[in-house]
C-alpha cells in the first residue's frame, strides 16, 4: 500500500511539473433570462498530449447573498496551425454552495480561446460554459468568462 501511495505521489509530482498556472476571470453567470456578474480564481496544470486539468472557485452575488461555485475541468487544447489564438474544449463538473444548505451540482462543457503572447507568462482567454444544474428540478445555465492565466 505504501508503494502505491508513493507511486501516486511521484506521478502527481511529475504531472504538476509540466506547466502549472493560476488565473482568474470576470464575466456573467445566468439562465432563464437572468444574467448575474461573476468572478473567480482557478489553478491548473498542462499535461502531455495537449490536455489540462483545472480546478476553480467562483462567486456570484445575488439578492444580498453570494453563491459559491466549485468546479473541475478536463480541457483539450486544439491546434490551429498558423493562428495566433489557441482554441480549446472540455468537460467538467460544478458544485454550487447555496445559502441555507440547498446545494446543487451540475455538468458543463467548455469552449474557449486563448491568446498566448510570446515572451509573456500571462495568457488572456475567453470561454463559454453551457451547464446543466441538477438541483431544484434541473435547469440550463451558463458561464461567460473573460480572464487570464499566469504560467510558472
Amino acid at each position: 500500500m505504501k508503494k502505491l501511495i508513493l507511486g501516486g505521489l511521484v506521478a502527481l509530482g511529475l504531472a504538476l511539473a509540466q506547466a502549472p498556472y493560476v488565473g482568474g476571470h470576470v464575466g456573467l453567470f445566468g439562465g432563464s433570462g437572468v444574467n448575474l456578474f461573476n468572478g473567480g480564481i482557478h489553478a491548473g496544470v498542462g499535461l502531455s498530449g495537449g490536455l489540462e486539468v483545472r480546478g476553480g472557485v467562483d462567486f456570484t452575488p445575488t439578492m444580498g447573498v453570494v453563491i459559491t461555485g466549485v468546479s473541475a475541468d478536463l480541457l483539450l487544447n486544439l491546434n490551429m496551425t498558423g493562428s495566433p489564438v489557441l482554441p480549446y474544449a472540455g468537460l467538467g463538473g460544478n458544485l454550487w454552495l447555496l445559502p441555507g444548505g440547498n446545494n446543487s451540482f451540475g455538468i458543463h462543457g467548455t469552449l474557449g480561446l486563448k491568446y498566448p503572447i510570446v515572451g509573456v507568462p500571462v495568457v488572456p482567454f475567453l470561454e463559454v460554459q453551457p451547464a446543466y444544474a441538477f438541483g431544484g428540478g434541473g435547469s440550463f445555465v451558463y458561464y461567460l468568462k473573460l480572464g487570464a492565466n499566469y504560467g510558472f
